[in-house]
């Protein structure tokens, strides 16, 4: 009998042992989960500490270069030269930085630029955004009612016009994608072509409402070059389109305009026009005896 209770307390408390022990090894095993897994919040997640420096540094390096390629223009058209002078401060910053080989200084500096850089180029790619959908709004009806309207001339244009809105859609595209990996530089370069077909379908769209025009009636109307065809407003942002300056862009345009005026001068003999305002003024005593 004594033997029987001795055995049985022995089991007991090795069973009581087992027990213990794993309790607190499952313990152990949930504390070490929770430190293991990972957090829904993003302040917590862990750094890669395995990402090379200078392959970051050249990495941030190439997006800011190209953000800061795409920016320029369209900070320098819209009065934002304080922006650009900062940014040109800072690449310049980060790049002697990155000269002198000091790569994970140089990586964080561009990681700012370029945090700065997406913000101005994710504003102004929805500012050429919804100037696009307006124009796309505007146009896209009168390319239809053309279509269907037989009596009307142009309709030689509306092929071309229709070809440019579907590349205006192929670029809106590709900048969605951009946008949504977060190459913003990239985003407003394809926003501003898009913007630039719609500009191309409008100008054909004027051509077709006139018909075709003489020399003179060109001149006259100052309907010489494809940019009369839109406002100045409308202007600027075709010359931010093309990434050039607008205030340098309209001297050229100045300039060329009088080369074309003085080339149909020394054809004709005359200024664009003078034939109709002598023909009115030749009239004019006629009408006036005619009263008396």
């Amino acid at each position: 009998m004594n033997l029987f209770l001795r055995s049985f307390f022995s089991i007991r408390t090795l069973v009581s042992v087992v027990l213990v022990s794993l309790v607190v090894f499952t313990s152990s095993y949930s504390q070490e989960a929770k430190k293991v897994a990972p957090s829904d919040s993003p302040e917590t997640k862990p750094t890669n500490s395995n990402v090379d420096p200078k392959s970051r540094a050249y990495s941030l390096r190439k997006k800011s270069w190209v953000s800061l390629r795409y920016l320029r223009t369209s900070l320098l058209n819209f009065g934002k030269k304080a922006d650009w002078d900062t940014c040109l401060a800072d690449y310049s910053k980060a790049e002697s930085s990155f000269q002198r080989g000091e790569w994970e200084p140089a990586g964080n500096q561009f990681q700012t630029l370029k945090t700065k850089l997406d913000q101005l180029a994710e504003a102004q790619a929805k500012e050429v955004f919804n100037r696009s959908d307006a124009l796309e709004k505007d146009i896209q009806p009168k390319i239809v009612d053309l279509k269907l309207n037989t009596e009307v001339p142009g309709k030689q244009y509306i092929p071309v016009m229709e070809k440019h809105l579907q590349i205006y859609r192929d670029t809106w595209q590709a900048a969605k994608l951009e946008r949504e990996i977060g190459n913003q530089g990239q985003n407003l370069y394809f926003a501003k072509q898009g913007l630039l077909q719609l500009y191309k379908a409008k100008i054909l769209l004027e051509k077709s409402k006139e018909g075709k025009l003489e020399s003179e009636e060109k001149l006259s109307k100052n309907k010489v070059l494809e940019t009369d065809y839109l406002t100045p407003e409308e202007v600027k942002y075709w010359d931010d389109c093309l990434e050039v300056l607008n205030e340098s862009e309209e001297k050229n345009r100045q300039k060329e305009k009088q080369a074309i005026i003085s080339v149909y001068q020394s054809r004709t003999g005359k200024k664009p026009g003078d034939g109709k305002n002598n023909a009115g003024t030749a009239n004019s005593p006629t009408s006036g005896e005619g009263k008396k």
